[in-house]
């Protein structure tokens, strides 16, 4: 019988179903709290909030300026 690992979500301590061949510093999201969490260790998995995308950010003021 094959587990899905699991890793509780830092914001909202919900269970995250993780995939087997999940990288460290891939970006998930909470199913219940919607959070972009970043994938910060793998035996056990660890979860913690991720930083904005940077580049998101700079589009936006870009697009501001036009």
């Amino acid at each position: 019988i094959e587990t899905v690992p699991l890793a509780a979500c830092p914001e909202c301590e919900a269970e995250i179903h993780v995939d087997d061949d999940v990288d460290k510093g891939q970006i998930i999201h909470c199913e219940e709290c919607e959070a972009r969490l970043e994938v910060v260790g793998l035996d056990p998995i660890e979860l913690d909030l991720a930083m904005e995308d940077e580049e998101d950010d700079y589009d936006d003021e870009d697009e501001e300026r036009y």
